[in-house]
């Protein structure tokens, strides 16, 4: 089935008088490395203004559903423009990229591949500065594919804008496996409400690292999104955040620049220090309890272990629930639950998980593999859905046979 391509004819009018008198400027965001605290690239942003006045602006100029070849001849133009006035800044930073804007659908009617190459060639500036940015559209298309093989080829690099989190085009990433990944606003905004979007963007994290992509959040706009990024793990971003500060008097708009994300990275140093003190003393708390209720099940015999659960977990403020495995994993005491905390939970049936074998849990393993003790990362409990982690421990009891304590920790 055919595309229709019917676009307004005054738009068509002013983008045909656009793109004959080349009347394209450009303007640069910064990529930013929070934890580098250095700017790694540009990526280049084209506006129009017709000679009447009338501006055409990125909405006009690549959302309106031009026919491929008007497209074709926008993004060549635009890319020629954004080398252009990256040259200068290639070559005062030898290092600095450049993500340049690729259109999908314009791409189906190039009849020949290397028009930026010869640009490059040109300007003496090798592929790896360069990085090609595709957006969704036409991402699966045969010629796509053939154009990033090309580039690819002569070293440019390839970067994703598709990535809104709840819609991502996963099997694209993994056919293209593009050198860095762009994660869209709606991702970590709006997050009250909504703790979901901070495992998708650890997830996501998680699969930029897998492919050997580097994953950057675009479209930072205040001090505090900056903040949460690097909470969740990212740690390249771009943005307006980033942009120079109307007030600035400094000249050098990298240095300029710079000043936003050195202190981004000083404060989120600190914040992550004093998290890591309090996660620091909040451990040494659980040890200790682990250690006091170890001790007093260490006098105890084994008939009698239900009994002291029950009581520490009632007495314990940050205790969710204390219970006992064998030495080979088998649970032998019901789950001592907070009694603010108790459960009406199906998957603990009447005995509370007695019985139950846990021989090929990974603290089990650990344990029995020589570990003292071990730790589990913090998730929501599935009995009293609340944040917890288990810290597990071998111990002997009165009558000298071997133990394993579980001890769940309420983590908020």
């Amino acid at each position: 089935m055919a595309q229709s391509y019917a676009v307004d004819d005054v738009k068509k009018s002013n983008l045909e008088h656009v793109l004959e008198r080349e009347l394209i400027s450009i303007f640069f965001q910064p990529v930013v490395s929070v934890r580098l605290k250095s700017i790694i690239a540009f990526e280049a942003f084209s506006r129009a203004m017709t000679e009447a006045g009338a501006k055409l602006d990125a909405r006009d100029l690549f959302e309106t559903p031009w026919d491929p070849e008007t497209r074709l001849r926008l993004c060549r133009l635009c890319r020629r423009k954004a080398m252009e006035a990256f040259r200068p800044i290639a070559e005062r930073h030898q290092h600095m990229m450049i993500f340049l804007n690729v259109d999908g659908v314009g791409v189906r009617a190039a009849q020949k591949i290397g028009q930026l190459d010869a640009i490059c060639q040109a300007m003496d500036l090798p592929g790896r500065r360069v990085v090609l940015e595709f957006g969704k559209p036409a991402l699966n298309t045969p010629e796509v594919a053939r154009f990033v093989q090309y580039y690819r080829e002569r070293g440019f690099k390839i970067s994703l804008d598709a990535m809104d989190g709840l819609t991502s085009p996963i099997e694209e990433i993994f056919a293209l496996k593009p050198d860095y990944i762009k994660l869209d606003r709606q991702a970590y905004t709006d997050v009250e409400g909504q703790e979901f979007k901070a495992d998708m963007v650890h997830s996501l994290a998680r699969l930029s690292e897998r492919l050997g992509s580097t994953l950057v959040a675009k479209g930072v706009e205040s001090e505090e999104e900056a903040i949460r990024l690097l909470e969740w793990g990212v740690f390249h971003q771009q943005g307006y955040y980033y942009s120079k500060d109307k007030d600035s008097e400094e000249k050098d708009p990298i240095r300029a620049f710079l000043t936003k994300v050195v202190e981004i990275n000083r404060k989120f140093r600190e914040r992550a220090q004093g998290e890591v003190q309090a996660k620091r003393k909040r451990y040494e708390d659980y040890h200790k309890m682990l250690k006091k209720v170890a001790y007093k099940l260490g006098e105890t015999i084994a008939m009698d272990f239900t009994a002291v659960c029950e009581r520490f977990a009632a007495s314990e403020e940050v205790l969710l629930c204390a219970y006992v495995l064998s030495d080979e994993g088998t649970q032998l005491t019901p789950r001592a639950f907070k009694r603010s905390l108790v459960p009406d939970a199906p998957l603990l049936g009447p005995e509370r998980g007695r019985g139950e074998d846990h021989s090929i849990r990974e603290d089990v393993v650990h344990l029995k593999s020589g570990f003292d003790k071990y730790v589990t990362q913090p998730c929501v409990s599935p009995h009293s859905r609340s944040l917890a982690c288990t810290i597990s421990a071998r111990f002997y009891n009165k009558e000298g046979s071997p133990y394993i304590l579980c001890l769940d920790f309420l983590c908020e």
